[in-house]
């Protein structure tokens, strides 16, 4: 573990003891941004806490937990006056509403950004496919704590007649506006099917500094964005946040859109929520290199947002013109974890996690999925001068493009997944 040193004296507070960094590619110094190495992040179901990517817009801050304390705010005219209002909550709060436990993934609207500045220059931190990683969170849920402020329990009440939103923001220093902040519809986060929560603890320890020590939001099957840390106040109100985050950053503009005259397009287009379907070769990694004619297990991980399950992962070794179904390995309506696919290539070998095994059991569709699968695909004899590609199927229809979509802001890349690995000659083969 080494520590980068700074002359900022701002980020002279870095939390650098719970950063090892052998376990990532560190994308920025300050703020502190590292994605995981890509082949580590198939090696557990649930990511280890110090393999979880690093996603910062400013220096972390340090809080004890005696001390903080969180505002929830009800600021909007359609509650009579004397329903609005404030309300503090210590952690030892939090820790009194009932707490419960979802195994989600963290995906950043950024990941995989490197394809898309492939075509042309994009804004922002140039992520590969290491910003997704799957945890399991514990907290209350946040709509307990907006209950417990005033906010009516009833989905039916006349309140919920009308669009409204809950804000998030963060303590500490931001790089674009003076903190973080975000916010995601009222009527998502008091539907308790979508386990929305006000998070203290990550893999069943105390949240570390950067995770948001010492609450944060957690917001399964929306992007990372909105899930805000280091909460300050929390506040339910009649329109968007109009945070620099929310307005004028993570939205996919039209093609025509750049850095001279975004301005103009900002304003036009939704603020991102839902993650979009997603999969990724993990293994073969970068610089990686296959041996012809012999066997390989391809590896990666697939996802989705808004609930919707990964039906299937589809690879392809030539490039897209024939495909066949992988192993897929996913967590069931009970926590535990199983597999399902079929196709003669697929096995279930060759993973870590203990609660992962090959019961070919149905799977619950009608449950809401909000956990990362992880997948495999043997390859009996690796090919010469082959590309390794792989799609997933969601749910909903949804399947990803063939060709990457081109964004200013470089979000949203979920252009089929294309590997063209290194390769070795064996005795008697040629490249």
């Amino acid at each position: 573990m080494s520590k980068i040193e700074s002359k900022d004296s701002n980020y002279r507070d870095e939390p650098w003891g719970e950063r090892d960094l052998s376990n990532y590619h560190v994308r920025a110094k300050e703020p502190f941004n590292a994605e995981a190495k890509f082949e580590k992040l198939v090696e557990h179901f649930v990511t280890p806490t110090e393999r979880h990517f690093r996603r910062n817009h400013g220096p972390i801050p340090n809080i004890s937990e005696s001390d903080w304390s969180m505002t929830v705010e009800i600021k909007t005219t359609a509650l009579p006056q004397t329903k609005c209002g404030k309300k503090s909550f210590t952690f030892k709060d939090l820790r009194r509403l009932r707490q419960f436990e979802v195994v989600a993934v963290l995906e950043c609207a950024g990941n995989r950004r490197d394809g898309l500045k492939a075509i042309k220059p994009v804004n922002g931190v140039i992520w590969g496919p290491g910003t997704a990683s799957n945890s399991q969170w514990g907290g209350c849920r946040l709509r307990d704590v907006l209950v417990a402020a005033g906010v009516p329990a009833d989905l039916c009440d006349p309140f919920y007649e009308t669009q409204r939103h809950v804000e998030f923001a963060a303590y500490g220093e931001a790089s674009d506006d003076i903190h973080y902040a975000s916010s995601i519809p009222l009527d998502w986060v008091m539907n308790p099917l979508n386990m929305v929560l006000v998070a203290t603890e990550m893999n069943g320890q105390r949240l570390l500094r950067d995770h948001g020590f010492p609450a944060r939001i957690v917001a399964p099957g929306i992007i990372g964005a909105r899930w805000v840390k280091w909460l300050k106040y929390i506040r339910v109100q009649d329109h968007e946040s109009s945070c620099f985050y929310q307005q004028r950053d993570y939205k996919i503009l039209p093609p025509m859109a750049n850095g001279a005259n975004c301005e103009e397009f900002w304003p036009r287009f939704p603020a991102l929520m839902e993650l979009n379907i997603q999969s990724v070769i993990c293994r073969p990694a970068p610089n990686e290199t296959l041996q012809v004619n012999k066997p390989y297990l391809a590896r990666g991980y697939a996802l989705s947002g808004g609930g919707r399950a990964v039906d299937r992962v589809e690879v392809s070794l030539d490039d897209g013109s024939t495909w066949d179904l992988a192993q897929v390995y996913c967590i069931n309506a009970k926590g535990s974890s199983y597999s399902s696919s079929s196709s003669s290539n697929s096995t279930i070998s060759d993973t870590n996690d203990d609660d992962v095994s090959s019961d070919s059991s149905q799977r619950n569709w009608a449950a809401r999925q909000w956990s990362w699968v992880l997948w495999s695909y043997q390859i009996k004899n690796v090919p010469p001068n082959f590309t390794i590609t792989c799609r997933a199927w969601d749910s909903g229809g949804n399947t990803q493009p063939s060709a990457a979509v081109w964004n200013y802001r470089g979000v949203m890349n979920n252009a089929v997944f294309r590997v063209h690995p290194q390769l070795v000659a064996t005795k008697g083969s040629q490249l």
